[in-house]
């Protein structure tokens, strides 16, 4: 199938990969579709509220390692905008006409899921976050995507009328990052959402590569253990000067992760951040700084340099 003999009409059976045992999985688990997806966030099993109720615990508490923990062990994620059989740009089979965008640590989650819902008749899906400090939406798009670059586009389209209001996390504008699964009795949907045609683009994007580098594009082994090594070094010799040094190691991050196509190295760079001492006491800041410089480092796609 490619995304041509989509019927994007009856978009609520459309399906996309879903994924167990954590975060770090790259290879889904099978396919669900939309309308199945939007059932477990209403109306989850019995077994599944129970953690839901954890995670929302944790989250009260301020225990976010305890919260992330619960997640990667009881919750499983999505790629709704994208059909793959690995979890990487090179593995994409096709785009589906779905676009996430999200907000995070923030106040009213209600209101602000349902004021969305309201006022775009481009969303779908709009539902609370696991614990309940954010909120999640799945828009549909004019038509699929045929590139990443095209998906970006229609992308920064809504982001644009979205990142107005405090908390808006801007990460989705990569395709392949995951989508947990919620609870959430009093999420909203709609069968027959007219698809967004707005396009835009990322501010302080920058379209092309320092010093020309040729992007690799694909790893081995080897490579992605020394990425993650270096920007895990970075990150644990810090004990002072906190920002600055996470800064430069998100940077070089997102510089390895572009070059290799390592999709995963933002979540060994968080790993890390969360365990350093020195950190943490500003984890939810450093991981916000962070975030921010290795998206920005993505446009500088960067080899690692042999000694």
């Amino acid at each position: 199938m490619n995304n041509t003999d989509l019927d994007i009409v009856n978009y609520l059976d459309l399906k996309f990969p879903w994924f167990q045992k954590g975060i770090k999985t790259v290879v889904p688990s099978g396919d669900i579709s939309l309308r199945q997806f939007i059932k477990t966030v209403k109306n989850p099993k019995s077994k599944m509220k129970e953690a839901f109720l954890d995670i929302q615990e944790a989250a009260k508490r301020g225990d976010l390692k305890l919260k992330d923990e619960l997640k990667q062990a009881n919750l499983f994620f999505t790629t709704p905008s994208v059909q793959l059989n690995y979890r990487n740009y090179d593995s994409i089979d096709y785009f589906l006409p779905f676009a996430v965008l999200e907000y995070d640590k923030m106040e009213y989650g209600e209101e602000l899921r349902d004021y969305v819902f309201s006022k775009f008749k481009s969303c779908i899906f709009a539902f609370l976050s696991p614990s309940k400090t954010g909120c999640k939406f799945i828009f549909l798009l004019e038509k699929c995507p045929e590139s990443v670059e095209e998906y970006k586009q229609y992308y920064f389209g809504i982001a644009y009328h979205l990142d107005k209001f405090k908390g808006f996390d801007p990460s989705n504008e990569r395709c392949v990052l995951p989508l947990f699964n919620s609870w959430d009795a009093d999420a909203k949907f709609r069968d027959d959402a007219i698809g967004s045609s707005l396009r835009g683009y990322k501010i302080n994007a920058v379209n092309y590569c320092m010093n020309d580098v040729e992007i690799k594009g694909e790893h081995t082994e080897k490579e992605k253990k020394d990425c993650e090594g270096l920007v895990c070094n970075l990150i644990k010799r810090i004990y002072d000067n906190g920002h600055n040094q996470v800064l430069s190691a998100s940077f070089i991050g997102g510089g390895l992760a572009a070059y290799y196509g390592i999709e995963d190295l933002w979540y060994s760079l968080e790993e890390c951040i969360r365990a350093n001492d020195y950190l943490s006491k500003g984890t939810s800041g450093y991981l916000k700084t962070a975030n921010q410089l290795f998206i920005k480092g993505t446009n500088f796609p960067t080899p690692i340099k042999k000694d």
